[in-house]
């Protein structure tokens, strides 16, 4: 009988030691994307003004580092506090708890090296060695040219300095833990496509991370199939919930009969809406559609026809659903 309740006291130590052990070893050795690369960026005035373009418009860094004007359409970036952080993101967000995005300018950023910066881009780790909650699009990144990360780097050094301390965020158990194993250390392209490359439209979706937002998920894994066909829900603050729509060629829920001259358009245009304040229950949108409407022409149309060679994915968005009263 003592026998038998040594054993079974055994196997109860081992099945408690073998998580413990586990945890602990993620949490000592993870992430595990190695040390920042030796970098010093030459900046000159191409290379800054690319990656002003890249950081307001095209990857659209400002849409999320910045806090929100709240009473306008589409919660536009507040003019003089561009990249100063502390915009919140809970659950409603998909967020296993709260974070709070970074301050991004030099008064954050000062201690960092241009090499620390790059590898919080393109793998999710930040200076201290932590993992970036992957809300921060850095596997999109990862995929940008090397001239594109350098110039994006070379712009942030340029921003006015914005002291403001962001909170620390709290993931709950077990992503606290599972965050630390998503980063990977990744070797970005060192080129991009010319414009009059066929992979130009890819390249220009993937670094506005339009697949983040218009594609459904299931525990932050993209449901096969889905890709870019939208129906993404975002609750507002009032109650109300937005939807992401189809971008898919599907000639009935997506952009199959839309041109590209009407696809441009939408982006023109919604640079006037965000000058509007709409009342409480009025449709609204987290589409950060101030960043991207300052794209050219030639990456907003490159997007249409990268958009329209996808598969026609049939979903029916219900775009906009007010509060309950």
């Amino acid at each position: 009988m003592r026998k038998i309740i040594f054993i079974v006291v055994i196997i109860i130590g081992v099945l408690i030691l073998l998580p413990i052990g586990a945890l602990t070893f993620v949490v000592m050795t993870k992430p595990n994307v190695g040390a920042a690369p030796t970098l010093t960026i030459t900046t000159t005035p191409a290379l800054i003004e690319r990656g002003r373009y890249l950081y307001h418009f095209q990857a659209a860094c400002v849409a999320c580092h910045t806090p929100w004007d709240t009473t306008k359409f589409s919660f536009p970036p507040i003019a003089g506090k561009e990249g100063s952080g502390g915009s919140k993101f809970g659950r409603e967000s998909g967020v296993p708890g709260v974070i709070y995005a970074s301050n991004i300018t030099p008064a954050a950023l000062s201690s960092w090296s241009d090499g620390e910066i790059y590898r919080a881009l393109t793998a999710g780790v930040n200076k201290q060695g932590d993992a970036l909650f992957p809300l921060m699009p850095y596997g999109h990144y990862a995929k940008l040219s090397q001239p594109d990360l350098h110039a994006i780097i070379a712009y942030m050094r340029t921003m006015p300095a914005i002291q403001n301390t962001v909170q620390k965020r709290l993931l709950a158990f077990p992503m606290n833990v599972i965050v630390r194993l998503i980063p990977a250390a990744v070797t970005p392209p060192v080129a991009a496509p010319a414009e009059t490359d066929p992979a130009y439209g890819a390249y220009v979706t993937n670094s506005g991370a339009c697949l983040h937002c218009h594609t459904r998920s299931n525990h932050g894994k993209v449901k096969e199939g889905s890709e870019f066909s939208g129906g993404v829900e975002f609750p507002l603050e009032d109650g109300s919930k937005v939807r992401s729509a189809n971008l898919t060629s599907d000639m009935t829920t997506g952009i199959g009969s839309w041109t590209k001259d009407a696809f441009i358009k939408r982006f023109r245009d919604s640079m006037a809406l965000s000058l509007n304040s709409p009342k409480a229950g009025e449709f609204n949108t987290v589409m950060p559609w101030t960043s991207y409407a300052g794209m050219s022409d030639t990456d907003l149309g490159a997007i249409f026809d990268y958009l329209k060679t996808l598969p026609a994915v049939s979903n029916k968005v219900e775009k906009f659903t007010p509060a309950m009263k």
